[in-house]
């Protein structure tokens, strides 16, 4: 047990700080993703799949993305009023432009969860990350050419995902505006 918890503080000390970002990519919420990060720490901790992990990073980051969409699932929708404060002006986007941008990524963000564990975590590492295909296979221990045709058929999937979304807000009506 102190074997493992010398890991975890170890690994925590190295890349705490990517793992905090990516909780609050995911969360986008600053107390989702604090609460998340000792979440995080406590089952690699008590977990016995910390001792059996090949790339203890590669664990911890699975185990991070996998808190973060479960927090996803257990959210409400939240609607947020405009503040008088939220005036357009040159320098940047509206208030209704920001909202509008947030809740299309919340949709992404949703959709995503809908994926399999091994497609979200691709999906999630080259397009929230940005690691190239060959940082994600050394990761994930897969073929960088396999992941590259896993994301593209995932990429397919969360089109389907979020135009089955649109049609049943719009009742039907697809809007691609």
């Amino acid at each position: 047990m102190k074997r493992r918890q010398d890991r975890v503080l170890e690994l925590l000390d190295r890349h705490g700080g990517g793992l905090h970002r990516l909780l609050g990519r995911l969360t986008r919420c600053e107390h989702a993703t604090s609460d998340l990060m000792q979440e995080l720490f406590i089952k690699l901790s008590n977990s016995k799949g910390t001792d059996r992990a090949r790339n203890l990073y590669a664990y911890a980051w699975t185990t991070a993305t996998n808190l973060a969409f479960d927090w996803r699932r257990r959210q409400k929708v939240k609607l947020y009023p405009l503040q008088d404060d939220d005036r357009p002006d040159e320098s940047g986007p509206t208030a209704l432009g920001r909202m509008i941008r947030d809740e299309q990524l919340e949709l992404v963000l949703d959709a995503t969860s809908k994926l399999n564990e091994l497609a979200r975590n691709v999906v999630v590492m080259r397009f929230i990350e940005q690691q190239s295909y060959d940082q994600i296979a050394l990761q994930l221990g897969e073929n960088p050419n396999y992941l590259r045709a896993l994301c593209s058929k995932s990429l397919v999937r969360l089109r389907e995902i979020l135009v089955e979304c649109d049609d049943t807000y719009s009742d039907g009506e697809i809007s691609y505006g």
